[in-house]
């Protein structure tokens, strides 16, 4: 219902009013229903439910896509969509090993500060052998200027300023070498030779890079010998060796390298 065309101001306004009373009259006779809380909440589970189930088809495509990427760059085979790949073993970088830990280990090797000290003038070791039977170099032993040593059973060799001194054999006289009297050119390589029975010795000389000394005998068979020299390497020291036999021998002078520098022949 409108008003009259005619009608002025006040009148649009008292009819406005009065279908306002009207329309207030009628929802007041209106009865509200309960609210569908239970159907809400059903459909809210269920939206919730559809929500999930799609993202978590969108997390299996994307597992799915990331493992066939790694795989199509190492060559390894993609897994089937939808399922997570396996997980990768690992191989060990080095072979297991039985052996118990060296800490553990029980010995029955006594501790390195309980075994005493060799003797000053004890025999010093040869020269050692590859397995080629090629010699190898011992150190020179430097000793004390006088210092008595046992050089072979019944033999003792010592050193002083003036030369090589020894004491053995049948008679046991003391026996002297000089390096000052003139005798022997210190300055080029060479070696002296004294010999009694199996035990040989000598003054090699004229160099300070001595390597070795080793008899030769006449059957071909060579015997290293031990190198002594005093403090401050002078440039000569004294050498000795055990032949196995009486068989003739000559001797050798060699430097740190294997170089053959003097050669005496067997006599």
């Amino acid at each position: 219902m409108n008003p009259p065309p005619d009608a002025g101001p006040h009148a649009a306004e008292a009819w406005d009013d009065l279908l306002r009373a009207e329309f207030a009259r009628a929802a007041h006779d209106v009865t509200p229903g309960p609210a569908p809380v239970a159907e809400v909440v059903r459909e809210g589970r269920a939206r919730r439910r559809r929500r999930t189930v799609a993202l978590s088809f969108l997390a299996v495509l994307g597992v799915s896509a990331a493992v066939a990427a790694g795989a199509a760059l190492t060559g390894d085979p993609p897994p089937a969509a939808g399922l997570a790949a396996p997980p990768a073993l690992v191989t060990p970088t080095t072979a297991p090993t039985t052996t118990t830990p060296a800490a553990t280990v029980p010995t029955t090797t006594a501790p390195a500060a309980n075994v005493p000290a060799p003797p000053v003038s004890s025999t010093p070791s040869a020269p050692r052998t590859h397995d080629g039977g090629a010699q190898v170099p011992a150190p020179v032993r430097t000793v004390a200027a006088g210092e008595r040593v046992a050089a072979a059973p019944g033999w003792t060799v010592w050193l002083t300023d003036r030369g090589k001194h020894w004491k053995g054999g049948v008679d046991g006289l003391e026996q002297f070498r000089s390096v000052t009297d003139g005798n022997l050119d210190l300055r080029r390589p060479g070696l002296s030779h004294q010999g009694e029975g199996t035990f040989h010795s000598g003054v090699y000389f004229g160099t300070r890079d001595a390597g070795r000394v080793e008899l030769v005998d006449t059957r071909g068979r060579t015997t290293p010998a031990t190198l002594l020299t005093l403090p401050a390497s002078p440039g000569w020291g004294v050498w000795y060796a055990v032949a196995p036999d009486e068989t003739p021998v000559g001797a050798r002078l060699y430097d740190r390298t294997g170089r053959l520098l003097s050669e005496l022949p067997a006599v």
